[in-house]
């Protein structure tokens, strides 16, 4: 155990701190952050001085205690590792750790007590009886726990949109992206290449001019912050390396709290996700029966989808209505499972499926998704830093730690595509919604 600090150095430190304060704002240039970090110093000042005083008034009762004992007693003294009382109670402050001395030792008797259970041993009154370990006072406190090092928690959901997505970085909070317009609804033509239109012409015949038409979509990014405080004994007497799991910990709920964001986002100060009323580029598909899904919903998703490996993720509830995925009447020989010996198929209709607690629920509207996300664009303003300071609960031994992410996040499409016939549309966002189908 580190040697505590004395009075000396106690005040040296106060001293310094003050010295430290003045200058970060004697200067004309001092910021708002220097004359917080002032204040802080100040209080730590402040606090280095109520050790100080605590320091000097246990000195004082210990000296005042071992004269009292040398004027009283007539015996000759011995070796002791406490002369008095008052030393024991000043070694109880200095070690740090006045609680586990209450809890686990009993006080010194003093000489004169006639207790015929208590020998005199060294200079000073000590308990003497068996030693067992499954009673503390009896020696079972001498004994030390033994901790697992490792930390039992459920597996995580996997992530499954950043991977997938169009990222980008961003210099600035906001950012704006060129996009091919392809929203025209010109029946006769397709929209696929913004308004570029290719027409059959005789030898020598005039060519019509075609352009392709061209639209902004801004990425806006924001904050997004996970804090928490530990115990500054916490963090030193964990057996499981406490600090290393709170930054892999923040880490996980930041990427965990992007795919939630990413699906049910409103985009009001956070990143608009693909289910929200917002998200005009997302088809719904009314469902068949309430609060269900059977396989004419899947049929009519992917009638309304357009893009390139696409992936459905489905919300956990749904899993055993997608078990029982059957065909319709005449033909229900297509069904998803096929025995009851072997898992639960990973792919729907050729696409991979995952299973996720970010979905909606089951007969909500999305509660089963199917995507293409590359067509979902993401901006990294900053990436995650977690950051730790002992500065702003010094007096309570706490520390803080921050995890800080600032994400943009939208499909970079406006609306869906409308092909050629003029009337049939296509997104790479589909879901499936919580109405149902007239």
């Amino acid at each position: 155990m580190a040697e505590m600090p004395t009075r000396d150095e106690l005040l040296e430190q106060k001293n310094a701190l003050i010295e430290k304060a003045k200058a970060l704002v004697s200067s004309g240039e001092a910021s708002a952050e220097d004359y917080n970090n002032a204040r802080e110093m100040i209080e730590d000042a402040k606090e280095l001085q109520k050790r100080s005083q605590t320091l000097a008034e246990l000195e004082t009762l210990a000296a005042e205690q071992k004269a009292d004992i040398k004027a009283n007693s007539p015996r000759e003294k011995t070796a002791s590792a406490f002369e008095s009382f008052g030393e024991y109670l000043y070694a109880i402050w200095k070690s740090s750790r006045f609680n586990e001395w209450d809890k686990r030792l009993k006080f010194v008797r003093m000489r004169d007590d006639p207790n015929p259970q208590f020998n005199m041993k060294n200079g000073g009154w000590v308990e003497t009886k068996d030693l067992v370990e499954n009673t503390g006072a009896s020696g079972g406190f001498l004994v030390f726990p033994e901790y697992r090092d490792d930390l039992f928690m459920m597996s995580e959901f996997q992530r499954y949109i950043r991977s997938r997505a169009l990222v980008i970085p961003m210099r600035a909070r906001q950012v704006s992206i060129p996009v091919l317009d392809q929203t025209g609804t010109t029946s006769g033509q397709s929209n696929l290449y913004g308004g570029m239109i290719a027409k059959w012409t005789a030898e020598g015949g005039e060519k019509d001019e075609t352009q392709p038409d061209f639209r902004q979509s801004d990425l806006i990014a924001h904050k997004l912050v996970v804090y928490t405080e530990a115990s500054d004994e916490l963090l030193a007497d964990s057996a499981i390396g406490l600090e290393a799991l709170l930054q892999r910990m923040m880490g996980a709920t930041i990427s965990n709290e992007e795919d939630y964001t990413f699906i049910q986002g409103t985009g009001a100060g956070q990143p608009l996700g693909v289910v929200d009323a917002n998200c005009n580029v997302t088809l719904r598909v009314a469902r068949q029966t309430a609060n269900q899904i059977n396989v004419q919903d899947v049929f009519n998703m992917l009638t309304e989808f357009m893009g390139q490996s696409p992936i459905w993720l489905a919300h956990q509830s749904t899993m055993a209505q997608l078990l029982q995925l059957n065909g319709p009447a005449g033909n229900p020989s297509y069904v998803w499972i096929s025995n009851l010996q072997d898992g639960p198929p990973a792919r729907l209709m050729g696409y991979p499926i995952y299973f996720n607690e970010n979905n909606p629920t089951l007969g909500e509207s999305g509660d089963l998704i199917l995507a293409d996300w590359s067509k979902y664009v993401i901006g990294d303003r900053q990436a995650t830093t977690i950051d730790n300071s002992a500065h702003f609960r010094f007096q309570n031994d706490i520390t803080a730690w921050r995890a800080v992410h600032r994400v943009a996040g939208r499909p970079w499409l406006s609306q869906p595509l409308t092909l050629r016939d003029g009337t049939t549309q296509v997104s790479p966002f589909v879901i499936l919604d919580d109405s149902v189908a007239s």
